[in-house]
């Protein structure tokens, strides 16, 4: 049976944060019921690509998944056949869940745990436009482990203006107190038509220091592996064996589907996503249709590339083997000169069969990635 993960997009959020660039909304509760509806039918409409695959890992993801009351996501959830072993997981709000919440995401089968933390500074959490604080994200974690969850990771956002390294030093010497599996620490990207993007552009807010974001990285790196975080991706760190199974199926061009507003696909060698407007994605699905656009077949060219770009986000890199199984051809040859720019640059490794990003590789990622496109 084919593996197949599946990504289901909640859109709607109590207020929407000040970088966030994703699709989501903080007024249009009145929709909730009409699109978890089409959330429904459009995984019934789903049945031929979802018949006799394995489904190996679900992703919750928003907006706040955990904004809605959870008969909505059990609703969802009941329209999936997945098993125990399956990695499900939900983004979570800190200011969004309760106990009783949390033991009814347990009944349902969610097993893993995705706090937006963010920071543990309550002057950067407003900046920030976070709608909880310091002591709810603690309060939040410390519930879920009572509850029983073993599984639970948190997002750290570093590089934010007015975001100074000690304040960034200390969310990190106190995430490291709680009961956390996994760790997703992000460098600021400021996107176009965000609130922060105004407000930088208006000089309202600094323009963020990449000196000062690569020192937050490093010291990530180091205060992680001290305690115990292995890094397995750029931005990823976690105890051995709560790696989130999810996003390395992602990194390892694995089948997924994505469900709801917005959301992308990459199925049999195929790229598609679902409209990006919410009134079409819902009339859409009332029509029986499926709301997927911009079909793509992906050349044997783009896999390659893709599989080069995606597998050295990984620490472990790929193999050469594996590349010359995937693609008949010996990476070394092909591009020999890129390879010899990339070492000389100290950017690349490549040993013992394995091709992996330097210390220094990391810190310049998209300029490696580039020079195989």
């Amino acid at each position: 049976m084919n593996k197949l993960r599946i990504y289901i997009h909640i859109p709607f959020c109590q207020s929407k944060c000040q970088y966030c660039d994703f699709i989501s909304y903080d007024n249009k509760d009145y929709l909730i019921d009409s699109y978890i509806d089409a959330l429904v039918r459009e995984i019934e409409l789903s049945y031929t690509l979802l018949k006799n695959k394995q489904i190996t890992s679900i992703f919750l993801g928003g907006g706040t998944p955990t904004y809605l009351p959870s008969k909505y996501i059990k609703k969802v959830l009941s329209k999936l056949s997945f098993s125990n072993e399956s990695e499900v997981s939900i983004e979570i709000n800190p200011e969004t869940v309760n106990k009783e919440k949390l033991i009814e995401y347990k009944e349902m089968g969610i097993n893993r745990l995705s706090f937006g933390v963010q920071s543990l500074d309550d002057k950067i959490l407003r900046l920030m436009g976070r709608i909880h604080n310091k002591k709810t994200a603690i309060d939040s974690i410390l519930l879920a482990k009572d509850i029983g969850f073993n599984n639970i990771s948190a997002d750290l956002i570093f590089g934010y203006p007015l975001q100074t390294l000690k304040i960034y030093e200390s969310t990190l010497e106190e995430i490291m107190k709680l009961p956390l599996k996994h760790l997703s620490c992000y460098s600021l990207s400021v996107e176009k038509n965000t609130i922060l993007h105004s407000m930088i552009s208006k000089k309202m807010l600094p323009i963020p220091n990449e000196k000062l974001d690569r020192e937050m990285y490093k010291l990530t790196e180091s205060k992680l592996a001290k305690n115990g975080f292995n890094q397995y991706e750029i931005s990823n760190y976690a105890i051995n064996g709560y790696e989130s199974q999810h996003n390395l199926g992602y990194w390892k061009q694995d089948d997924y589907l994505g469900i709801g507003l917005g959301a992308h696909s990459y199925y049999n060698q195929q790229r598609f996503h679902n409209s990006n407007d919410l009134f079409k994605y819902i009339r859409t699905i009332k029509i029986n249709q499926l709301p997927h656009e911009e079909l793509e077949n992906i050349s044997l060219e783009e896999q390659e590339k893709e599989f080069i770009m995606l597998r050295l986000r990984l620490n472990e890199g790929f193999s050469l083997d594996t590349y010359k199984e995937k693609f008949s051809c010996i990476f070394t040859e092909k591009y020999e000169q890129i390879i010899k720019k990339l070492k000389d640059d100290n950017l690349i490794n490549i040993s013992s069969n394995k091709v992996s990003l330097t210390d220094k590789g990391k810190d310049f990622s998209n300029q490696v990635f580039l020079s195989f496109f």
